[in-house]
């Protein structure tokens, strides 16, 4: 709950530094829109123009400009994510029409003033991403979870081997279970959303960690020295293990792991994107 703590603050500062000019820009804007030479629809794509900066205010207004978002707004925080993300992507969607008018140095006010509150509109959406998926995790593991989020699991893989390095020869036990539950502990202490057993109707997964736009589902494999993780993610593709995610319309991540026995670690990686 902290970090949706973070993302409310962070969030509604945002807003009430820069809503009273928002809404007042707006306002002069639907005010003077007919203006010959100088409103809105004056611009090609001016109806279009219009309807984005309505929704922008809109939006803020009576979605997002609140001081308590989750449970007041949205039910969840999954919920207020997905938002955001959507509203970020009606955004990008609609850079067509502001490109369309600028036209140099005759580039008119209101165009640079909706570009300037568009991307910081986006800039703001990619940090709350940033406080929830990894800003509260403990240093010096916020590398080990940056990996992740950035979908770079050669590096996740290396500084997890390092972390299972540090076990003692003498207390390491050669069974999977071992390992299983030693990654689990690794993830659920450094703040991953990590579940193990996750149950589908073709089977128990060994691990599935969750992000707000993404799912890993990992596979573990053990075996004396055989690096066996091409098999831990034909498992995965084999019992579809993602389809009980997509209904979420996020990216899926397989993710085969290989533990040996004569080296009490990780001995070989598989990864592939599902969706």
């Amino acid at each position: 709950m902290y970090r949706i703590k973070q993302i409310e603050k962070y969030l509604f500062e945002f807003f009430s530094n820069r809503f009273e000019n928002l809404d007042a820009f707006y306002r002069s804007v639907r005010r003077d829109r007919n203006v010959e030479h100088f409103g809105i629809y004056a611009h090609e794509e001016g109806y279009k123009l219009m309807d984005l900066l309505t929704s922008i205010h809109g939006n803020i207004e009576e979605e997002f400009y609140s001081e308590k978002l989750i449970p007041n707004k949205f039910v969840t925080p999954a919920a207020l994510l997905l938002a955001l993300e959507r509203f970020k992507v009606f955004l990008n969607d609609n850079q067509k029409y502001i490109d369309v008018n600028y036209i140099g140095e005759k580039t008119s006010d209101i165009i640079y003033e909706i570009q300037r509150i568009k991307d910081e509109l986006v800039q703001a959406i990619d940090y709350t991403k940033t406080i929830y998926d990894y800003e509260d995790t403990a240093i010096p593991y916020q590398e080990l979870r940056y990996k992740l989020i950035t979908n770079n699991i050669p590096d996740f893989i290396a500084i997890l081997k390092s972390i299972l390095a540090s076990v003692s020869y003498a207390i390491a036990k050669t069974q999977e279970g071992f390992f299983h539950s030693n990654v689990h502990l690794i993830l659920k202490l450094l703040g991953f959303e990590v579940i193990s057993e996750e149950m589908t109707n073709n089977g128990r997964i060994d691990a599935v960690i969750r992000f707000s736009d993404k799912f890993y589902i990992v596979e573990f494999k053990f075996n004396k020295n055989e690096d066996l993780s091409d098999k831990a993610l034909q498992q995965i593709k084999d019992k579809d293990y993602a389809l009980k995610f997509r209904i979420d319309k996020k990216e899926i991540f397989g993710i085969g792991i290989s533990f040996s026995e004569d080296t009490r670690n990780i001995n070989g990686f598989i990864s592939e994107k599902l969706n």
